[in-house]
């Protein structure tokens, strides 16, 4: 599905659904759930068939129809959907996210029992009402009161550092039971947080994984046991879905639920173009007769005529295209990283000394490691004063000189952007630095020009090496600020300033859609952790990530070249163009 057609498919099936719930007839909701097939499965956006006057011609779409999409697409609104959401409680929209209740079970909970939220559902059940509904009973209310649980604990969002852990777990509580196994979906694709995870097994004995999946500690119900399929919810509130494939499916079973949904319907209709039918089965002749492909992913991407796409790509995003003409980038690995430009110690708001942080740069082989405390106005985060700044530019001169590491450690900071753009050291210690980052720690609520006009005042100073987590985010937590990013990437640009890709699971900032806008305006990146303990120069692997799923090569990173980005100037070293 063309991203762009997302909302219009999205406004059609709700007309459906507050039609079915409202009694509507009956081929009222069909029509409109058609259509929003038809709009699904276009491979263009739906604004040029508006333009072209062939919107009504589409299967599924006739006047009525195209004339409400016509309107939703140019106004963002639907005066028709607007007149149907006010004829129902808003509540009732909300039940169609639980398994096992559909629109009709819906619109009889409404009329019957005069249910209109999740909440009122919940007690309804937990006072047996709904299992005296003729065709209900205590198992639906039962599934019911699970549905409800399943929903509000998998509606949270979970960082991608989080479901590594619980994937890593569940990977070791199976592994003796499976061939192969890996963790797919959103979290295989690297997406910054996750809804839920799939684990997806090849095994010949899919009974005894079953048996072993749903005996995982932490589980706080067992949602369904199948032969092939369970799903379970942990206490944490996270969703596992385990899926058993034989040994000859498991690359199309792999491919298919790591997704993206719409990688995959652009694969399904490339497939089709070559009389083939793909699904998470095998590649196979469009009769089913003959498989073609789907022991492995990379068997099937070679039968559909591609390039191997790595998963961080797969988001329809251009990447087939790219694939087909043999122009995939060759992405950065954390393999390529040649050190961390912002570490934090125990001078400030670390809990690790600089030593410390030294041996496990060395222990990961990086050529250099740069210390990057906090400057004086972070009180928060007990900033250093410019007396004790300078007394640890001293301290890590005596540790280079000691030839005690093999490792180069550089003495940068990490300074504060204060609100007029100013940094918060004088320009004679900033110039004594090895590396300038700067970052907002403070008056994040600055509206879209205050804030490019501070982060512009700051980039136009000559000590600035790096932007510090530019958009300021925190998931979960904090929304980036507003900012305009035309201006300070192209700025960055012409400046040669690295934009930071911060592997701080909670703040993965710049995220890949900033990372692949900036890459377009020419822009180079330095990969790094803000580790605050030396175990966290592991979350490398997250900028890293975040990189790769903005198309990014090593030629794109400062910090994959040997020699260590020291100077705004020095981080054009080995960077693409520059």
């Amino acid at each position: 599905m063309d991203p762009a057609n997302g909302p219009i498919v999205s406004m059609l099936n709700e007309i459906a659904d507050i039609l079915e719930i409202t009694g509507s007839d009956r081929f009222r909701p069909i029509a409109y759930r058609r259509a929003a097939r038809t709009v699904e499965a276009l491979p263009r956006p739906v604004h040029d068939y508006i333009r072209e006057g062939s919107i009504s011609e589409l299967p599924g779409v006739g006047e009525a129809i195209s004339q409400k999409i016509s309107e939703y697409a140019s106004t963002g609104r639907l005066e028709y959907l607007e007149k149907l959401r006010s004829g129902i409680p808003p509540g009732l929209l909300e039940l169609l996210n639980l398994q096992e209740v559909g629109p009709k079970t819906v619109g009889r909970l409404y009329l019957e029992l005069k249910i209109t939220s999740l909440d009122e559902l919940q007690k309804a059940c937990e006072e047996h009402r709904v299992s005296k509904l003729k065709g209900f009973g205590d198992k639906t209310e039962e599934r019911i009161l699970q549905s409800i649980a399943f929903y509000r604990g998998s509606s949270k969002r979970f960082l991608l550092s989080e479901g590594d852990e619980v994937a890593a777990e569940m990977i070791r509580h199976l592994s003796g039971q499976a061939h192969r196994i890996m963790a797919a979906g959103s979290l295989r694709r690297r997406r910054e947080t996750i809804g839920d995870l799939d684990i997806i097994v090849a095994s010949d004995t899919p009974e005894s994984v079953m048996d072993r999946f749903v005996t995982y500690p932490g589980i706080s119900i067992v949602y369904s046991r199948g032969e092939t399929k369970s799903s379970i919810l942990l206490k944490s509130g996270l969703q596992v879905d385990l899926r058993v494939v034989e040994d000859r499916s498991y690359g199309a079973a792999l491919l298919y639920f790591t997704g993206s949904k719409d990688h995959n319907v652009e694969l399904r209709n490339r497939a089709i173009d070559r009389g083939l039918k793909l699904n998470e089965y095998s590649l196979s002749t469009r009769d089913g007769e003959k498989d073609v492909a789907g022991e492995s992913e990379e068997q099937v991407y070679s039968a559909l005529g591609l390039q191997f796409i790595e998963p961080e790509l797969r988001e329809a995003r251009g990447e087939i295209d790219a694939a087909s003409a043999g122009r995939l980038p060759h992405l950065v690995e954390e393999g390529d990283i040649r050190g961390d430009m912002h570490c934090h110690t125990n001078w400030t708001d670390g809990s690790s000394p600089i030593e410390a942080m030294i041996e496990a740069a060395e222990a990961r082989n990086y050529s250099y490691i740069g210390i990057s405390d906090h400057s004086r106005s972070s009180r928060v985060a007990r900033g250093l004063s410019e007396e004790k700044m300078e007394r640890q530019i001293e301290r890590i001169e005596k540790i280079n000189a000691s030839g005690k590491y093999d490792i180069t450690v550089l003495c940068g900071s990490e300074v504060d952007i204060l609100p007029d753009g100013k940094l918060d050291y004088r320009d004679e210690l900033l110039s004594r630095l090895d590396y300038v980052i700067g970052s907002v720690h403070s008056r994040f609520n600055m509206d879209s020009g205050q804030m490019t006009e501070r982060l512009l005042t700051a980039m136009s100073d000559e000590h600035l090496t790096i932007l510090g987590h530019p958009t300021g985010r925190e998931l979960g937590r904090r929304e980036a600020y507003s900012f305009s990013t035309d201006s300070v990437f192209e700025e960055a640009r012409s400046k040669g300033i690295l934009l930071e890709i911060n592997g701080s699971p909670e703040r993965l900032d710049l995220n890949d859609q900033l990372v692949m806008e900036a890459r377009r305006h020419g822009c180079a990146f330095v990969l790094s952790t803000d580790s605050h303990h030396f175990t966290q120069l592991s979350n490398m692997k997250y900028a890293v990530a975040m990189a790769r799923r903005g198309w990014l090569e090593a030629a794109d990173v400062a910090n994959a070249c040997s020699e260590p980005p020291v100077a705004r100037r020095a981080g054009r070293i080995g960077v693409r163009g520059q």
